[in-house]
């Protein structure tokens, strides 16, 4: 069954920065840098569905009508437990916090079961990072140092495969925000 996630995909300038964060994180952090094309915040993660329930998901993003947004990626950090550093949002914008609101609860309505933590935007840079290093070196001054903005048009369906070389991201549907 595909596994699949709604997310914001970020346009190639903003692509290209994050993945020189990514880069320079990684002389601290060691672990593994995200591909460039694979960088992401993921909006829901649905997880695996049946082929016959994909029109259903578009269905719901179909359904949806908000406005576009700039975002702001300005906040560094490192979660211990899944050694992941990332970019997040210092705050999150009402616009965002909407979009995620009104994906989510389309999702629910179609029976559709997704996480059910806080939504926490964040765009992955590597995986099996050094926290106590990123720790560290964020003691002395945050290592995003300028924020990465992009003007968030659209919203993606992507269906993730994992192979022995990571995971390769496809995006199968588009909609765009007003």
């Amino acid at each position: 069954m595909p596994r699949v996630f709604f997310a914001l995909w970020p346009d190639a300038d903003a692509a290209s920065r994050l993945h020189t964060i990514a880069r320079c994180w990684h002389e601290v952090l060691g672990g593994r840098v995200m591909r460039e094309d694979s960088l992401h915040a993921t909006l829901a993660f649905v997880g695996d569905v049946a082929p016959q329930r994909l029109p259903d998901l578009r269905a719901v993003a179909a359904g949806i009508r908000l406005p576009g947004m700039p975002l702001a990626f300005d906040r560094g950090g490192c979660w211990r437990h899944n050694q992941i550093a990332y970019l997040g949002l210092r705050e999150t914008p009402d616009a965002l916090r909407c979009l995620w609101s009104a994906l989510a609860a389309g999702l629910r309505a179609a029976d559709f079961s997704i996480e059910t933590r806080p939504f926490s935007p964040h765009i992955t840079l590597l995986r099996k990072a050094n926290c106590l290093a990123f720790d560290a070196a964020t003691e002395k001054e945050n290592p995003a140092t300028e924020p990465v903005v992009w003007s968030v048009r659209d919203f993606v369906l992507v269906m993730s495969s994992i192979s022995a070389n990571g995971s390769r991201y496809e995006q199968i549907g588009a909609w765009p925000l007003l």
